[in-house]
């Protein structure tokens, strides 16, 4: 059977005590921030002690620095729109927007 717990409306605190709480509070803080400024990896929760499987991006790898370009047979076929096409021959952009559409009950373009 399990011990009842005690109320913690009941314990009393001293000074000294909410004193110390405070100070740790702060201290935990400011490392927090410390490290979110500075960078540092967090640990997974994996265990894994490697730090660069704590940063891996997950998801679609990023485009090439090579200025983004898209061949022409790849491009979203709405005019003036230079990205690559997902679905349907539309970019992300394009395809969300005409879903909108067709469920607000628009007509197919």
């Amino acid at each position: 059977m399990a011990r009842p717990r005690k109320e913690l409306s009941k314990v009393p605190l001293t000074p000294a005590m909410v004193n110390w709480a405070e100070a740790l509070g702060d201290a935990i803080g400011r490392g927090v921030l410390r490290a979110m400024n500075q960078g540092m990896p967090l640990s997974s929760g994996s265990g894994s002690s490697n730090a660069l499987s704590a940063s891996r991006r997950r998801g679609r790898p990023p485009k090439a620095l090579a200025g983004n370009m898209v061949a022409a047979d790849r491009r979203c076929t709405m005019p003036d729109c230079t990205r690559e096409q997902r679905s349907k021959g539309l970019c992300s952009a394009h395809y969300q927007a005409e879903r909108r559409r067709l469920l607000a009950g628009g007509k197919p373009a």
